[in-house]
Formats: C-alpha cells, structure tokens, sequence
C-alpha cells in the first residue's frame, strides 16, 4: 500500500480498503497508549492519525456518491475515544465510543459504490500502485488468459502437433506449474466473489431494513452510554464517602494522653492536654449527662464547684459513665486556678459531695504536670 494513497484527497476507496484503514488506526491507537499511557501525550499520535481517518472517510463517501459532511460520522467516535483515554479513564464509557465507531465505520463501509470502477488494492485515483498490481473491478466478470507450453503461444487457424515422444520433462513441469497458477488464480477469485457477494447480501439487507438497523444500533449505543454514566456517578461519591472517612478518621485518630493523680478524699484529678477533669467513683445508674454549660440544663448541684472560701467554677460538663465514676470537666481558662485552690483550700464540694483537701498539695506535687501550676 504506497503511503501517498493515505493522504490522498481526489481518490477513492472501497468498502474493504475503508474498513482495513480505520481498524489499523485504531489498533495504532491503542498501541500509543500501552507506549506513552493514558496522559495527554497521548493527543500527538492523535493528531496524526486523524488527518489519515478523515481522508479514508472522505475517500469512500466519494466512492459512494455521499456528501462529505457524513465524515463526521467517523471522526466523531475517535475523538471521543481519545478524550475518555486521557481525561475520563473510565473502560464502561471507553467500549461504549468503541461500540459507536465500529457501528460508524460498518455503516461507511456499507454504502454501495456509485460507480463500476477499477480498484488496486482497494484504491482508485491518480496515486500510482504499483506495475506489479493488477486493476480489479469492482463487478463484472473475468477474463481467462490460454496458458502457453514452453512460451509458445498455437497460432490462429493452424494446428501443430507436439509428439509426446519429444514432450521433456521440462515441458511437462512447465505445464503442471501453469496450471497450479491459474488453479490459484481461480481460487482466488472464487473467495473474492463470494466475500463481494456475501457484503453485497448485508448491503441490501440493511438497505431494505434501514429504520430498524438504525433504532437497533442506537439502542445499543444509548444504553451502553447510559451505563458508562451510572458506572462514573457511583465512583464519584465512593470517593466522595471514602475521603470523609479518611477526615473523620483523622480527627478521631490522635488520643490526648491523660495524666492522672490520685487525691487523698476517695477522688482524683486529671490533664487532658489543658482541660482539668475532676473524677470520683460512687454513683450507678444508666451512663448520661448530669450538667452542660453548653445547655444550662440538668442537675443543678453540679453546675459549680465550690471551694470552702466560696470560690466557685463551673464545669462545662459533667457525666456519670458506665464504670459507676462521674467526671466533671472545666474550661481549660480555670485549670491553673483550679489546682492551686485544691492544693490550698479545706474542702470542696460538687453534685452534693464534699470533699476534704486534706495532704492536696503532697498529692499534686507528685505530678510533675500539676507541680507546674503550683
């Protein structure tokens, strides 16, 4: 196939020549991607291929006595493939545009010739082929050529008779090789005809069917689209969903440590980075929330801690949890005066308890992080 063929713009191209030149330049396609992947790289190969697409295309609806515009019809589905390659990257969508230019590059292919031309190899117009190649009608019939005995063709209107004691063996070789080769050639012709006879049978079917090839085909296309859609819709909020659990996952993620001293009244004080937490053991009942500052609701006993000079602080919440402890945490603005009041002070009281400070401050000092605020 000379190259000049490919780009040539006044020829012609038969069905056979169309369909072989799309198929390669998709399957070069798809070998771009497995060299360079799926990046934008990937539009250089494109470029390149397309011009030859679009001849091929105008080519054979020449051939066929069509507009040109209906070139579009095949352009459309390689650029569509080329974008969802590059940025969509989705395999759903990409055999849906796969679907629509094998049904693009059928219904080019099926478009009946205008004309009884002479094609060399499948191509007819001013781009010489080639001495070797011998033109073949699109129709017609064929010629047979005498076959000869040792390069001497019998003359018209005389008969000569050859003895078969002088035939050598050379002769009879030359014979068996002559008619092997037009054996072959019969041969071949034969499947050419019946490949002609079987895509003109498909032409007239869908020529006499054309409304319901048509419904069919884009059926197919629509609901393959549809699916490729639902595919891409579902993806996305997977994503959506996957990295939400990721964020939540992160902030649930880092444990503030707790630092704990034990207090000598049967309680127990706590750090939590700078949040104070008073706890003590003695309550049951369902876990719930006592008091919320927040809210201002629940039990008011426990919405201040009282020391006995009648300082007061109150706690943004109290709790009684599961193990039978209740935890009151406070703001971290009050945990330095918090600690040096229960290292100083009698007593304290919270949610009807009164605890002695009796030994506080030996208690706190232990704590390297409680000695802090003292």
């Amino acid at each position: 196939m000379q190259m000049k063929s490919l780009l040539c713009v006044k020829g012609l191209d038969n069905s056979q020549r169309f369909a072989t030149i799309s198929g390669l330049i998709y399957l070069a396609l798809f070998i771009s991607v497995a060299l360079v992947g799926p990046t934008g790289l990937l539009y250089v190969p494109g470029l390149i291929l397309a011009p030859i697409l679009a001849l091929t295309s105008l080519r054979r609806l020449r051939d066929a006595g069509k507009p040109a515009q209906l070139a579009l019809v095949a352009m459309a589905p390689f650029i569509f493939v080329i974008v969802t390659l590059v940025h969509v990257h989705s395999m759903m969508l990409l055999l849906t545009f796969m679907v629509l230019a094998v049904f693009a590059i059928g219904y080019l292919a099926m478009l009946p010739a205008a004309r009884n031309l002479d094609y060399v190899q499948g191509y007819s117009g001013p781009v010489e082929m080639g001495d070797a190649a011998r033109p073949v009608r699109s129709q017609g019939g064929r010629a047979r050529v005498e076959p000869t005995l040792g390069g001497i063709a019998p003359s018209e209107g005389r008969e000569e008779s050859i003895p078969t004691s002088v035939e050598t063996e050379y002769q009879q070789q030359v014979k068996a090789e002559s008619y092997q080769s037009y054996t072959d050639q019969d041969s071949t012709r034969n499947r050419s005809r019946t490949a002609q006879s079987q895509l003109a049978s498909i032409q007239q079917f869908i020529e006499a069917n054309r409304k319901a090839v048509i419904i069919a085909a884009g059926s197919v296309v629509g609901c393959l689209l549809l699916i490729s859609l639902w595919t891409l819709l579902p993806s996305s909020e997977t994503h959506n969903e996957s990295v939400n659990v990721v964020d939540e996952t992160e902030v649930a993620e880092p444990k503030v440590e707790r630092i704990s001293t034990a207090m000598p009244d049967g309680f127990s004080l706590a750090l939590e980075e700078d949040v104070l937490i008073m706890r003590w053991l003695g309550e049951s009942g369902t876990p719930e929330n006592l008091w919320s500052l927040a809210t201002a609701k629940g039990d008011k006993t426990c919405s201040r801690l009282r020391f006995n000079n009648g300082t007061e602080y109150r706690p943004m919440v109290v709790d009684l949890l599961a193990d039978t402890g209740t935890e009151a945490r406070f703001s971290p603005l009050d945990t330095e005066a918090i600690v040096v009041d229960m290292a100083r002070r009698g007593n304290v009281s919270l949610c009807g308890y009164n605890f002695s400070l009796k030994g506080s401050q030996a208690a706190l000092g232990k704590t390297a992080e409680f000695r802090a605020f003292l």
